[in-house]
């Protein structure tokens, strides 16, 4: 049962996005079908993270972190170096990380065979309940990192995306990052609660176009 208390959040998450940000109505596309507000899927990703946000952004080298995953296991990003790697920024609490988080699985599982792909979730500023609560509401067949305090996601939150936002860390709620071989962002959005893209169709565009770039080297 909801509780009026859940549901408020759930509203206002909605309404102001996860981190707590607004978020404009992009102009309509002719010819884009939304089937809900959690798969609006654009015919191009919005809410890019920019030069103009500040860094990190599509280009600057990703911020190096080391955190542990379900098993208690060390993970550093660096150590990923020749490898794509699929970021993902979730929260248990937040209803736009629960409608990707099916679709990160499986994109997870669709690139299980390829050695130069690499998934990796980073639970953003929750207590054990909460992580608990994210890993065990769908089976997530790739490191799902804590980051208990934010500290590394706010590494990675540019200066000047929803600059009002004293935490940095919440500003990045299901934000998702593509990292190429060399360690540098190739993709990188905020959640855009107008046309959301639950079915990480453009991560995987980004992730395809990497690979086709590696082989043809």
């Amino acid at each position: 049962m909801i509780t009026p208390k859940a549901l408020s959040a759930t509203l206002l998450s909605l309404a102001l996005g996860c981190g707590g940000t607004t978020v404009a109505p992009p102009a309509t596309t002719a010819g884009v079908k939304e089937s809900s507000p959690f798969d609006g899927t654009p015919p191009e990703p919005s809410i890019a993270v920019t030069g103009d946000m500040g860094s990190p952004h599509v280009g600057d080298l990703a911020p190096d972190f080391e955190l542990s995953d379900q098993a208690g296991a060390k993970v550093k990003l660096s150590s990923l170096r020749g490898k794509v790697v699929m970021l993902a920024f979730v929260t248990s609490w937040c209803p736009f990380s629960e409608a990707e988080q099916p679709n990160l699985a499986k994109l997870a599982e669709d690139y299980a065979r390829d050695e130069r792909v690499r998934v990796l979730a980073v639970d953003i500023k929750e207590n054990n309940e909460g992580y608990e609560k994210y890993v065990g509401r769908a089976k997530m067949p790739f490191p799902v990192l804590r980051d208990p305090t934010g500290a590394v996601t706010a590494t990675f939150t540019p200066a000047r995306a929803q600059p009002t936002i004293k935490d940095r860390a919440t500003v990045l709620v299901t934000s998702n990052a593509v990292v190429d071989p060399d360690g540098r962002i190739r993709f990188f959005t905020m959640v855009d609660t107008v046309h959301f893209d639950s079915r990480l169709v453009h991560a995987r565009h980004a992730i395809e176009d990497l690979l086709a770039r590696v082989a043809s080297k």
